[in-house]
């Protein structure tokens, strides 16, 4: 009788068991077959202001003093901001600039390639998110749902990984070089920079990207900026390449119009 009964409890435990694995296989089958949220489309093309800067409280693309209520300077920062000589905006000095992506064609850099006059499209699949800009056919890469490289090279545009939450796109980027400006004004960035951005589209023909820059070197606290784009409906991206000697031809052009007018004086 014993015997019968230990045998019909480990008879009991083994069915308990096997259908406990068969729930919890069919809860997961049941969660995978879950349809998932559909990210929004981002795609298309886009076009913001061109001379402005990222701080709010000078929105006009004035060179900044360095007195800014919203951002806080180190020693270095400040320095490399009163050296900057921007090329745009009210303040520039066109002939004299030392805005190493006019005087020698490098790349703007990031976030600075999207404060132009010129367009970017985005486009979009699960895996990766490219902002294809018109100026100089760049071109920026943001790999989605994975963590950061353990040590990413300095450069241009940074390493981007970017994830969903709801509507908003987040994407954090490291690994920036200190060669480019944030934006055509003289904001300097150093190889700390860490930015974080959110991207929304807030209607059907905007998309508003508020960015947190963290820079340790350059800024004694993070601050924020916002850039807006509107969805242009022109055509296709062109191709404008910006060289060197282009650069130098504008110039000697500029000059030169300058002699003939002082001479027909």
């Amino acid at each position: 009788m014993r015997r019968t009964f230990f045998l019909i409890s480990a008879l009991a435990v083994v069915v308990l068991a096997f259908l406990s694995v068969r729930l919890m296989e069919n809860r997961g089958q049941a969660q995978a077959a879950k349809p998932q949220a559909t990210p929004p489309d981002f795609s298309g093309i886009w076009l913001g202001k061109g001379i402005q800067s990222l701080s709010p409280s000078d929105p006009m693309g004035k060179k900044p003093t360095g007195s800014e209520p919203d951002i806080s300077y180190t020693p270095w920062g400040l320095q490399r901001l009163k050296a900057a000589k921007p090329a745009t905006g009210p303040d520039q000095t066109f002939l004299n600039t030392n805005d190493l992506a006019l005087k020698y064609a490098d790349p703007d850099g990031y976030p600075r390639a999207s404060i132009h006059p010129m367009r970017f499209k985005l486009v979009q699949n699960p895996d990766f998110i490219y902002f294809l800009y018109e100026y100089n056919q760049s071109y920026r890469p943001v790999a989605m749902n994975r963590p950061h490289s353990p040590d990413p090279d300095p450069t241009w545009f940074g390493e981007a990984v970017g994830k969903w939450e709801g509507d908003t796109l987040v994407i954090d980027a490291i690994g920036f070089n200190d060669r480019a400006w944030l934006d055509p004004i003289g904001h300097p960035r150093s190889e700390s920079l860490h930015l974080v951005e959110h991207w929304r589209r807030v209607d059907h023909d905007t998309l508003v990207n508020t960015l947190t820059i963290d820079d340790p070197v350059a800024y004694t606290k993070p601050w924020n900026g916002q850039l807006t784009f509107k969805l242009d409906h022109s055509g296709d991206l062109h191709e404008s390449i910006y060289t060197a000697t282009d650069e130098l031809r504008f110039k000697n052009d500029i000059l030169n119009k300058q002699k003939e007018n002082q001479s027909g004086k």
